[in-house]
């Protein structure tokens, strides 16, 4: 089961979500070329019903936040990217960072053992719209992943979540997509979430 299809309850959260300048001059070639669809709207890296479809990022990193429409015990996280020509490969997300965001009462009692030794975090924009919203809330880091856009006979990669994450038992209602650009663009066609 897809834990982020907007089919089944999932939404992105523009308070959680990288907001870009669309400017004429950075964007008019590239929409051009692309299939383009009127909105570049994140909802559709969570849209089954739109294969071909990306979220279009313009700058080298990006993060997106995701809610679901319960808490999940996520187990593990696949990334889709059509490679079907030699420019899809470019654009591809290639290091992701997957945050759970822990707010429960239950999970904060269990979050610091496994917490330790974590050497980074999500992006800072990211770090304060959340403390507004849920001050007691910390984010932790699920899996750190390599996308290979190279690999043909895969265009789904899937990737489990940190086994010390799973054995905790932590659920998420929210998650955080990283991505931490390698090109000048990228897009994001779908993420899933499994659990």
């Amino acid at each position: 089961q897809d834990f982020t299809l907007v089919s089944s309850g999932a939404f992105y959260i523009p308070l959680l979500t990288s907001k870009f300048d669309i400017t004429p001059s950075s964007w008019h070639v590239w929409c051009q070329t692309a299939d383009q669809h009127k909105s570049n709207s994140p909802n559709l890296a969570l849209t089954a019903d739109l294969p071909e479809s990306c979220w279009r990022l313009p700058q080298l990193r990006g993060h997106l936040g995701i809610g679901f429409k319960s808490p999940v015990i996520i187990t593990h996280v696949s990334i889709e990217h059509l490679t079907q020509s030699s420019s899809s490969l470019l654009d591809a997300p290639r290091d992701i960072v997957i945050w759970g965001f822990i707010e429960h009462a239950e999970n904060l009692q269990r979050y610091r053992p496994v917490n330790l030794g974590v050497d980074d975090g999500p992006p800072h924009e990211v770090i304060e719209a959340s403390r507004r919203q849920n001050p007691s809330g910390s984010f932790i880091k699920l899996v750190h992943v390599e996308y290979s856009p190279f690999d043909h006979e895969s265009p789904v990669q899937t990737f489990p979540v940190y086994q010390d994450i799973i054995r905790s038992g932590f659920d998420f209602g929210l998650i955080i997509v990283e991505i931490r650009g390698i090109g000048v663009q990228t897009c994001l066609y779908r993420v899933r979430v499994h659990g």
